[in-house]
């Protein structure tokens, strides 16, 4: 059984503002440990369920968060970017299950720990009409390989928000957010036994959870951003198309296109001024 772990950083406990996702950020070498505990967390519970192997990608920003020297030896790490997918490199080499390890909601959603779809600027994404965050289009994207994701950490409501979309998945909540930047944070150490039981737990049925995707193609995705400059960028994409001010589409063959050609509008999203 080979497993891989997918380690974002706004749904760790005790991380609660950019001042502990930003790199730049005073706090941000506080959430590196946090994030890296909590990731050993999930490992041990993988191996001592029988795993026999564990893949770890480092899903946050530029893909270098964790402490590579700290991790659990018998698991490997993937870091760095950029990469083709992204927060999900790695689910094509033969998985069996997927965990997620400090994920969060979708943008808009309220009393969620920095909520966000990639980017400050999207506000919303959909994919044949299905409205996803990073939970979802992970999720899709590891569906595609016929893959199921089966354990999510993060706060209150990314926990709900991916019991929604995949029935039979662990949860584990580490914190319930008070607004988008402050929380009540279960301490650290428990964090990591909530994190280690539901991985256990979900790979004692892993066989009972679905693998989540697409059921028709090709497949029509809808962005719709914070401003119109950003659909303005966003066109320079050959294939996109604007419907309305702040919203546009893109057909794709697949859902990897799909996801390929997001992961395009988004780096062009850092062309666009805040304003």
């Amino acid at each position: 059984m080979k497993i891989l772990i997918s380690a974002d950083i706004e749904g760790v406990g005790s991380v609660v503002r950019r001042e502990h996702s930003g790199v730049q950020e005073r706090e941000y070498l506080q959430a590196r440990k946090f994030m890296t505990q909590e990731v050993n967390a999930a490992v041990r519970g993988a191996f001592d369920s029988g795993a026999s192997g564990v893949i770890i990608t480092d899903a946050h920003n530029v893909g270098l968060n964790l402490f590579p020297e700290d991790l659990d030896e018998r698991a490997s790490l993937i870091m760095g970017s950029p990469r083709p997918l992204a927060m999900m490199e790695g689910v094509d080499q033969g998985i069996d299950a997927v965990c997620f390890v400090g994920y969060h909601g979708m943008a808009g959603t309220a009393n969620a720990s920095i909520a966000h779809i990639y980017h400050g600027r999207v506000a919303e994404l959909k994919f044949n009409g299905l409205r996803v965050g990073e939970i979802g289009l992970n999720t899709l994207l590891a569906g595609y390989y016929k893959v199921p994701v089966v354990m999510i950490s993060g706060d209150k409501m990314a926990c709900r928000e991916a019991a929604e979309l995949i029935p039979g998945i662990e949860t584990a909540p580490v914190k319930e957010a008070i607004g988008a930047y402050a929380g009540i944070c279960l301490h650290p150490v428990q964090c990591r036994k909530i994190i280690y039981r539901a991985v256990c737990k979900a790979l004692s049925h892993i066989d009972e959870i679905e693998p989540l995707a697409l059921k028709e193609e090709p497949v029509m995705m809808e962005m719709r951003f914070t401003t119109a400059s950003a659909v303005d960028r966003a066109l320079r994409l050959p294939g996109t198309e604007r419907i309305s001010g702040d919203t546009l589409r893109y057909e794709a063959k697949d859902y990897p296109t799909a996801f390929q050609a997001f992961g395009a509008i988004t780096d062009l999203m850092e062309l666009v001024p805040f304003i």
